[in-house]
């Protein structure tokens, strides 16, 4: 039987196809396998996580030529979320998510979305880039520059497409964007982006 199961094995992985590269073209995000996450210092003490929870990312792809590849993103600013609700006290009904979406900080109501559109990406190594592009955040537009690693690519047999996987972490200052110094977080925001994106077939 374990005899059956490796020369199975062996002619499924002969089977399956190789790819080199991934196919040039558009892709858009799996948001079941994709997560948008920052951290801000509390009080100069410790680097406290939050997250995104609605999202959008879509990629122009190029692995031969990686500078003609484009990103674009949006993120909706009131999905803000944190563990905060989880791990407060019981006698605590703060709701530390409202609060963060809220006029002090990502004032959720006024600028509801942050849009990244990048402007060059280069290759640094076989594997890894950087990223440039232009973040507005607060009604601002800054430039930012991400660090991003190639993690791989792979068809994906449940939805007969290619997919291409992707880290981008990098760093914003608060103060750039209009928010004056002072308050509990810093003004240093590390970013976090871990993204599988998904084929685009034309229809």
């Amino acid at each position: 039987m374990r005899r059956l199961l490796i020369a199975a094995t062996a002619v499924a992985a002969l089977a399956a196809p190789a790819f080199a590269q991934a196919p040039t073209g558009a892709y858009g995000v799996d948001k079941t396998h994709a997560s948008i996450t920052w951290k801000g210092l509390h009080q100069g003490l410790s680097w406290y996580p939050a997250r995104f929870t609605n999202f959008d990312i879509s990629l122009d792809f190029n692995e031969a030529d990686v500078s003609k590849s484009k990103v674009t993103a949006t993120v909706d600013m009131k999905s803000v979320e944190t563990d905060f609700a989880r791990m407060r006290p019981a006698s605590s009904t703060t709701d530390f998510n409202a609060e963060l979406a809220g006029e002090r900080f990502l004032n959720a109501v006024k600028f509801p979305q942050a849009t990244f559109t990048s402007t060059s990406i280069t290759k640094t190594g076989d594997k890894t880039g950087k990223m440039t592009g232009n973040l507005t955040f607060l009604g601002v537009s800054k430039p930012v520059t991400f660090d991003v690693t190639y993690i791989g690519n792979r068809n994906d047999p449940r939805s007969q497409k290619h997919k291409v996987g992707f880290q981008a972490v990098g760093s914003l200052k608060r103060s750039d964007f209009g928010v004056a110094p002072g308050g509990p977080i810093g003004d240093e925001i590390k970013l976090e982006i871990n993204a599988e994106l998904i084929q685009k077939l034309p229809q």
